[in-house]
């Protein structure tokens, strides 16, 4: 227990390292930083002016109202952005690593090279994101009246980080399939697509739709699952349940398959 306490300070103090000197970096360019910065949180305000213009033709959406909606929309939001923000520079791998020959100055650290990878890059332009929708779920919250509890608040700290690691493992699965095809940007680009649905409730969807949210990128556990039980709705109660749970597994699991993938590494010579 003493050695992975010592581990886990180790690798926190590279991290900073290596985030501060991302940071040193690229406040070098601070217009560049703030340009990006606005251009990202319009993004936020057109997604929740779409969403308003829907409420304008109903009432509620499959029961849910529009304060409720934005409250989902807030939630997935924070979960998915601060996984940008920090863990997907996974996608990269193999444009940017493999194929390059990048990945093998990786493997001659005494580091976890799935861990060099994350930290070799932060992905700054998510945190107006961040912001933006954390205020989402404030404001949201505050117009429904939500009154969290030590249980509800317990629930919804665990279940966020369980939803990021949800995320993580979604990436971490199709990045890895580089290993064999020296790209995944095409799959990549589809789960970014389709973490969109994580705005809307999974009743909306087909059945197809539905269980592939549950399954092969399980967003549901995400947004859907937890807000509902913060929100009280009626419904998929054990889902709810597990969701705090369901994060590592799918993490554990994606970690092993990444370790496959690795040892079928070869360098490319150059």
């Amino acid at each position: 227990m003493r050695n992975k306490i010592d581990t886990f300070r180790k690798y926190a103090r590279i991290y900073w390292l290596y985030f501060v000197q991302y940071w040193k970096s690229r406040l070098v360019y601070k217009k560049d930083f703030l340009l990006g910065a606005l251009g990202q949180t319009v993004s936020v305000a057109v997604s929740i002016s779409f969403l308003t213009l829907v409420f304008t033709q109903i009432e509620t959406l499959q029961g849910w109202t529009f304060n409720e909606m934005l409250f989902l929309s807030g939630f997935g939001g924070m979960v998915i952005f601060i996984q940008n923000m920090f863990l997907f520079n996974i996608t990269r791998l193999g444009e940017n690593y493999i194929i390059s020959g990048d990945m093998d100055r990786f493997l001659l650290r005494p580091l976890n090279p799935l861990f060099q990878v994350y930290a070799d890059d932060v992905h700054d332009n998510n945190l107006p994101k961040i912001i933006a929708n954390f205020a989402l779920v404030i404001y949201a919250g505050t117009k429904i009246g939500l009154n969290l509890g030590l249980v509800e608040l317990v629930y919804a700290a665990s279940a966020m980080v369980s939803g990021i690691l949800v995320v993580a493992s979604i990436y971490l699965v199709f990045s890895t399939t580089a290993f064999w095809t020296g790209t995944s940007r095409s799959a990549i680009w589809l789960i970014f697509r389709i973490s969109n649905f994580r705005k809307y409730p999974i009743g909306i969807f087909g059945v197809v739709i539905q269980a592939l949210l549950v399954t092969l990128i399980p967003l549901a556990f995400a947004s859907f699952f937890p807000v509902s039980f913060l929100l009280g709705k009626e419904g998929f109660h054990t889902w709810k349940l597990v969701t705090p749970f369901v994060g590592p597994v799918f993490y554990f699991l994606a970690y092993r398959f990444w370790k496959y993938g690795l040892s079928n590494y070869s360098s490319t010579g150059s």
